[in-house]
């Protein structure tokens, strides 16, 4: 039965890949190649330090933008402070990728293939409900691998969206105001930005295109980036739920286990338990100080994108329709942190009551001792920190939107819009 376990999770890390196929291309076009593991000196390496340093040239110019509209109201320049704090976001990712790619390698693909179920022990023992089990962890997995596909999906149609948007709502702005209305023509870019050298020689060639292709490729990380890191971070956080799934359903079915068994059936649970939560340490470990950066500027770009939708909804349509889709991005990145960190808090908090219920009451000693251990071990509840300040969870998320909305309300009354 163990080959059939074997086989199972063989026939699952396939279906897993053909799900991950568009995140893996996208992985590659960042430089990434998170499919593969590579050295530091792999060549792929070389498109990530490109993109890197013409979004850094794309920065100077959003900030030269940001200097030159200084003495303005602040709603000219919100937008550009809004897309720079998102570009740095995706240039901090793309450098921590670059320098351990190899560990989140390692557990990407321990969520695709379910290796942490291999070797386990329990379908070597002498119990008859083999296949019942084995049938309840391919209904675990497939249910935890279709919320996957849901959100990566949904995550990268929505950064696409945003970055589709930004990319050609300009060629189609510039055009109208071209040949429409030239007394209104301002030069706009895929973000906003000021090419102070370039600025005044409009939409001739090559100056205008040598812009668009430095603020084009600063938007293209924004949304790819995103989409790369975030998308690791749901396989692996939602694979680990699946897991601790995994292991209440085995305790769950203790009673049906042959009394000569029981105690070599919880020390394969035991074994489990140890397993998932050393996967969980290192995902924390990954993404403890990252979140940190990601919460704090995705509450500030919240705040911006909100202040610009809300003038975009009285004056400027295409604005407004720009920051809807800039918002749905952004504010999925902190939602997919924080929802599935509540996973990980919801199933470590079911575990002691798991454990607790295995009517070890009638058991041996050695039964109960186990039981005792585990119940101590279980009985403090897995966050997934950020940064020692917060942890991934609901509340947080709730706190996020929360001061983004006051902040919000404070820009409204400093611009006079009610």
């Amino acid at each position: 039965m163990s080959q059939l376990l074997l086989d199972l999770l063989k026939e699952k890390q396939l279906e897993n890949n053909k799900i991950l196929n568009t995140f893996y291309r996208i992985s590659f076009m960042t430089g990434v190649k998170i499919k593969y593991k590579t050295q530091f000196k792999d060549p792929v390496k070389l498109i990530n330090l490109f993109l890197i340093s013409v979004s850094l040239v794309g920065l100077c110019a959003q900030y030269c933008l940001v200097w030159n509209k200084r003495k303005e109201p602040f709603v000219e320049s919100a937008d550009a402070i809004c897309t720079a704090n998102q570009a740095w976001i995706s240039i901090f990712k793309l450098i921590y990728l670059v320098f351990v790619q190899h560990k989140f390698y390692e557990l990407l693909h321990t969520a695709i293939n379910g290796s942490l179920l291999y070797d386990l022990g329990i379908f070597d023992l002498a119990i008859d409900c083999k296949q019942y089990l084995l049938q309840e962890i391919n209904t675990i997995l497939d249910r935890s691998w279709r919320h996957i596909k849901y959100q990566v999906n949904f995550f990268t149609f929505s950064c696409m969206m945003a970055c589709g948007f930004y990319m050609f709502s300009c060629i189609a702005a510039n055009y109208y105001y071209t040949n429409i209305q030239p007394q209104n023509f301002t030069l706009q870019l895929p973000m906003p930005a000021l090419f102070p050298m370039w600025h005044d020689y409009g939409m001739t060639w090559p100056y205008y295109p040598i812009q668009y292709f430095i603020a084009g490729i600063e938007n293209y990380i924004c949304g790819m980036c995103a989409v790369c890191f975030d998308g690791i971070f749901i396989v692996i956080v939602v694979h680990c739920a699946s897991l601790f799934e995994i292991l209440h359903m085995l305790l769950e079915h203790v009673d049906d286990i042959p009394q000569s068994e029981r105690v070599d059936y919880l020390l394969c649970c035991a074994r489990l338990h140890v397993r998932i939560y050393n996967y969980y340490a290192k995902i924390n470990g990954m993404y403890k100080n990252p979140s940190l950066a990601q919460c704090v500027l995705s509450m500030l770009v919240l705040c911006v994108v909100m202040f610009m939708a809300s003038i975009g909804l009285e004056e400027d349509i295409t604005l407004f329709v720009k920051m809807l889709c800039f918002l749905c991005a952004a504010g999925l990145q902190i939602a997919i942190y924080c929802y599935n960190g509540q996973k990980i808090i919801t199933q470590s908090e079911k575990s002691p009551d798991a454990w607790y219920n295995c009517c070890w009451y009638n058991e041996s000693k050695q039964f109960k001792y186990i039981i005792d251990m585990m119940i101590m071990r279980t009985n403090r509840t897995l966050y997934l920190q950020v940064s020692g300040f917060t942890t991934m969870s609901h509340m947080t998320l709730l706190s996020i939107v929360q001061t983004s909305g006051s902040y919000f309300l404070l820009l409204k009354n400093l611009n006079g819009i009610d």
